[in-house]
């Protein structure tokens, strides 16, 4: 059944130590989550999604060919007693058990929010969900409410909806994407004055200061000082992240140092912040080309910031 916590788990696997299904066990194996991470996230996965208390499986049932940072999916759960009217009941899941799904609630959400790799279904049981069809042959019914629903079925259902919900509107603060993007400009005074102060200020040396003038960011401790003397920003046009490192930096396996940059403090979208410093901080220091080279930055980039995510 689905597991009702306080806790960031919520709506996760609670089973009797006898009856944990063997798929559910191999995905517990670090070295089997290690290895799905490394895949793209693709059509036909099952996933754990959550933000911060919101907990949620989702399939995906395709990902966005303009922006592939965002994907659709439709909910699902592993307790069957919670299905409603017009939902489908799934036989064979990756868990190992039936699944009810919501084909209805399907919605675009971030890729971002994925958190746990839990295998995937065949590609006709995820064209059969998407289309929201039932297909005996595949396992799938279309069901009916229970005639004696569970009493915490109608707010699980909601709680199901507001995360949808709240998880979409996330997809218009991605970072945005080259065409979208503009620079601000500032007049050769506020240039001047900002220089000056990173001289008076924090005491940069010409060269601390030119690689600032190109972008290499301040310390927290830095700007904290830069700030009280009166420049929170830096008038200096940083270069654009490019889309490649905006969109890789999206995928599940970098959640982890994304999160400890956003805990640390920093300003602004931690995600963008790892691709910057993967692209003009790391990426000469990377051998190979193309994603080979763009992935190897990010690795040196996200084991940086793991270690300190102050650095």
């Amino acid at each position: 059944m689905v597991e009702h916590t306080s806790g960031a788990e919520k709506r996760s696997f609670d089973f009797p130590a006898s009856a944990i299904p063997a798929e559910v066990i191999n995905m517990e194996d670090p070295e089997y989550i290690a290895r799905r991470l490394a895949m793209p996230v693709a059509a036909g996965q099952l996933w754990m999604a959550k933000t911060k208390g919101e907990a949620q499986y989702v399939l995906i049932t395709a990902v966005d060919g303009e922006d592939p940072r965002t994907i659709t999916v439709i909910p699902l759960s592993n307790n069957t007693a919670e299905r409603t009217d017009g939902s489908l009941i799934v036989d064979r899941t990756p868990l190992g058990m039936p699944m009810v799904a919501w084909p209805a609630l399907a919605t675009s959400i971030p890729v971002r929010v994925l958190f746990k790799p839990l295998d995937e279904f065949n590609p006709q049981t995820t064209e059969a969900l998407a289309a929201d069809h039932a297909d005996e042959k595949l396992g799938i019914n279309r069901a009916t409410a229970p005639d004696d629903p569970m009493e915490s079925a109608e707010q699980e259902i909601h709680e199901i909806e507001h995360s949808l919900e709240s998880w979409h509107k996330l997809c218009a603060d991605l970072p945005k994407l080259h065409a979208d993007r503009t620079a601000a400009e500032h007049s050769g005074d506020e240039l001047a004055a900002y220089a000056d102060a990173l001289k008076n200020v924090l005491h940069l040396t010409p060269g601390q200061r030119i690689a600032v003038s190109r972008g290499k960011a301040l310390t927290d401790e830095q700007q904290s000082r830069m700030a009280a003397a009166g420049f929170p920003e830096s008038p200096y046009n940083r270069p654009q992240v490019d889309d490649d490192y905006l969109v890789e930096v999206e995928q599940p396996r970098w959640r982890a140092a994304a999160n400890a940059l956003a805990a640390s403090g920093v300003t602004g979208d931690p995600r963008e912040r790892l691709a910057y410093k993967a692209q003009f901080e790391l990426a000469a220091r990377v051998n190979g080309h193309g994603v080979e080279a763009l992935r190897g930055a990010l690795h040196k980039a996200a084991a940086t910031v793991l270690a300190d995510p102050r650095d």
